[in-house]
């Protein structure tokens, strides 16, 4: 029990208006007593036959089965194969001799290499990177209405940028693939 006179949530006879919430949350399994009580309590019916309306409405919704959303199957392959090395490396001719460099790795640095221009300019986002012999691949999904030769083209000068210093000569193509156009935020 709660004293009304120091707790916001306590009704006149004591019962707290959160303590009827759950209970109708719960489905009344969880107290029998208080079951009792709130049927011939005037101060706790009201409460509970409103918190058992804003709950079964609840309940309603989220019985109603949702389609999936076209196109979330392949967004989710992308993305778990978001970062895909076919399995080589790369040797960076070096003095003393030579570095080599998994596919994977150089798929990383070209993913935070877009991932961190993208953020920077917006238009797009990153959903997929994969490499091959001499080729990294960047699968971009553009906001409508984003001009997407412009930034295609910057973003490829980006990446391929940042590569450079630690690839050198073996730099690799890099291409960029439009695999998705989002709607921007309504509002």
């Amino acid at each position: 029990m709660t004293d009304p006179r120091t707790d916001p949530g306590a009704l006149p006879c004591g019962r707290d208006r959160a303590d009827l919430v759950a209970f109708a949350a719960d489905g009344h399994a969880t107290d029998p007593a208080l079951a009792e009580h709130a049927a011939a309590c005037p101060h706790c019916a009201p409460v509970l036959a409103a918190a058992e309306d804003d709950w079964a409405r609840v309940r309603a919704a989220a019985a109603v089965p949702l389609p999936t959303p076209p196109g979330l199957a392949e967004r989710a392959l992308a993305a778990v194969r978001a970062v895909r090395g076919a399995g080589g490396v790369v040797e960076v001719d070096q003095e003393g001799g030579a570095l080599r460099v998994s596919e994977r790795v150089v798929a990383l640095a070209a993913r935070a290499a877009a991932a961190e221009y993208l953020a920077d300019t917006g238009g797009g986002h990153l959903r997929s990177v994969t490499t091959g012999p001499g080729t990294v691949e960047l699968g971009l999904a553009v906001r409508f209405g984003t001009a997407i030769d412009p930034l295609a083209e910057r973003l490829r000068a980006h990446v391929l940028a940042s590569l450079a210093p630690h690839l050198g000569e073996r730099v690799p193509v890099v291409d960029v693939r439009v695999v998705d156009v989002t709607h921007p935020p309504s509002g």
